[in-house]
């Protein structure tokens, strides 16, 4: 695993982009958005199409479900604290 920084307010997953990479928070706060079913990433209203908003804490990981069943990512995930991250590589985790 490498490690890997973002600052408050970066984005660290986008929804709808591909997944290549599994993350785990070591220090920091990350907020989590998942959208309605059948979202189009690009709609300039996704905000309003949000159907959970959720707060992850150190110690836990994020980004498996993409590299799981080989979709693109089903959230967005933003700093809301400079991160410090461990980087997993999609063909090593799985």
């Amino acid at each position: 695993m490498q490690p890997q920084l973002f600052k408050s307010g970066e984005t660290i997953i986008r929804y709808g982009d591909l997944g290549s990479l599994y993350y785990i928070l070591a220090k920091g706060q990350v907020r989590v958005k998942i959208y309605n079913e059948g979202t189009d990433p690009n709609d300039p209203m996704i905000e309003s199409k949000l159907k959970l908003d959720k707060i992850l804490e150190e110690g836990t990981g994020f980004g498996e479900l993409a590299l799981l069943y080989n979709d693109k990512r089903s959230a967005t995930i933003e700093a809301l604290t400079q991160c410090e991250t461990y980087v997993l590589d999609g063909g090593l985790f799985k």
